[in-house]
């Protein structure tokens, strides 16, 4: 694969710049025991991380869905410093990126208040020259809007970007833009659960990034393969 022509990265947010599991979780389980109502489990929650939260509440609770929004805002507000965790080398791995010379930009199913707030956190907002939201499109992930909504800001075509994230709803995103789809390990999804969406690449840690993007028309001989290629590779962990 010629990643040489790849002038641009996008980015997942949640589960890829920065460690919300936890935090999203949590808020998801405060919710719906502040409105009294049962909870789904953790993998039924998990499985839904990644597409905008209003769908996510309408498809758990129709009726109640605008009550458990609202909470759930509340307490993703209330709970974010408490529970948010950086990855350790992702804000270093964006900053030579840039260095490099790449169009960086986040693409998220969150709320734009809750995207600035994550990325102001880290300290890692003015790394982006873009940041789409769930605000910004009518359609969400995994259709491809947010992603096309980001290359027409940027100037720049499917074939120049590739698209970064943790989640099936983000590779089958990338898919539907026609940019390269990389799934990270570092994410809350088992790696079988991914491979299912046939990623172009793997991201085993932060720290290869810059060793699989060397710059834009820079030459690059240190390509993973798919792990499904990678016989050897080792399990990120998971249940």
């Amino acid at each position: 694969m010629d990643l040489s022509r790849i002038r641009s990265l996008l980015f997942d947010f949640d589960g890829t710049l920065a460690d919300t599991t936890e935090l999203i979780l949590r808020s998801f389980e405060e919710s719906f025991s502040l409105a009294g109502l049962p909870c789904p489990s953790r993998e039924k929650l998990l499985a839904q991380v990644g597409r905008p939260l209003a769908r996510q509440m309408a498809d758990f609770d129709p009726e109640h869905a605008d009550l458990l929004y609202r909470l759930y805002q509340e307490t993703y507000d209330r709970m974010h410093d408490e529970l948010a965790r950086p990855f350790p080398g992702v804000k270093e791995a964006l900053t030579e990126l840039r260095v490099r010379g790449y169009l960086l930009g986040v693409v998220t199913s969150k709320r734009a208040r809750t995207a600035e707030q994550g990325l102001v956190y880290f300290a890692m907002r003015d790394l982006f020259e873009v940041v789409i939201s769930a605000d910004d499109t009518e359609r969400h992930k995994p259709e491809p809007d947010p992603l096309l909504e980001a290359m027409r800001r940027l100037g720049v075509g499917p074939r120049e970007v590739a698209y970064i994230g943790d989640s099936p709803h983000d590779l089958k995103c990338a898919h539907a833009a026609g940019v390269t789809a990389v799934a990270v390990a570092w994410g809350p999804f088992d790696r079988e659960v991914l491979e299912r969406e046939k990623p172009d690449l793997w991201l085993e840690t932060p720290e290869d990034l810059p060793a699989l993007f060397p710059g834009p028309g820079g030459l690059n001989g240190c390509c993973r393969l798919p792990f499904s290629k990678q016989t050897d590779a080792p399990h990120p962990g998971g249940d």
